[in-house]
């Protein structure tokens, strides 16, 4: 196992960022991972579609639906992504963001079973690749304080 260590000294506490090239990201990270992905990508969807505000419960409503179409139309691009970054040992932050962009664009043509307009993918597309971001920095980035 290669580990790398960068310590930073100017924090008020030294952080040392490990780099792990062969190391694969348990079941409990890459759920957690997942589950951060949908909810950056949903919030930022959801944004950019405006949320209603002429009531919590309708609010509520339109935010569980985003998360739910974004965990259910984005789980195949995402076990897809998964396994070619097992085989291909991919392990780096721009895959993730590319292939949260890619999945993205898939889960809404899966959601709308033709070729989606442009002003969604305007839309649909920075949030998967803010959500391929937040898996990588849950399933693979670790940071470690040391005293």
């Amino acid at each position: 196992m290669n580990d790398h260590f960068e310590v930073r000294t100017d924090c008020e506490v030294p952080v040392a960022t490990v780099s792990d090239s062969d190391a694969q990201p348990s079941f409990l990270r890459v759920t957690g991972g997942y589950i951060a992905a949908v909810l950056i990508a949903s919030a930022i969807v959801l944004v950019a579609f405006g949320t209603p505000t002429d009531g919590y419960l309708k609010a509520f409503r339109f935010v569980f639906l985003g998360c739910a179409l974004t965990f259910g139309f984005g789980l195949p691009g995402f076990i897809v992504t998964i396994v070619l970054a097992r085989v291909l040992h991919l392990r780096q932050w721009p895959f993730f963001i590319i292939a949260g962009g890619l999945d993205g664009f898939v889960a809404l043509y899966l959601l709308l079973r033709q070729p989606p307009p442009f002003d969604f993918c305007l839309m649909v597309v920075p949030g998967g690749m803010a959500g391929g971001l937040a898996y990588w920095l849950v399933a693979y980035h670790r940071r470690i304080a040391t005293t």
